[in-house]
């Protein structure tokens, strides 16, 4: 766990300063979009290429769930033994 400081920002903006370890951990570099996601409790910071790799796996994941659906609920009721 950091701990890590927030900063002024420009107008009505916050900086909040990460070691540079820490985002060469997730292949973050300075000038790379992060995405920025809100939960109840929580801030969850993620580079913009992952977040986007993640939605098209997501995406694709669907598709192929929503064509195979039928498969995939016989399958789960099993064969029925004589």
């Amino acid at each position: 766990m950091y701990k890590i400081k927030t900063v002024d920002g420009i107008d009505n903006s916050v900086a909040v300063l990460i070691p540079a370890s820490v985002l060469e951990n997730f292949g973050i570099s300075a000038g790379d979009e992060i995405e920025v996601t809100e939960t109840e409790n929580a801030l969850i910071l993620r580079s913009a290429k992952e977040a986007e790799k993640s939605r098209k796996i997501a995406e694709a994941t669907e598709e192929i769930f929503d064509r195979w659906n039928n498969v995939f609920v016989a399958l789960a009721k099993g064969v029925d033994e004589k």
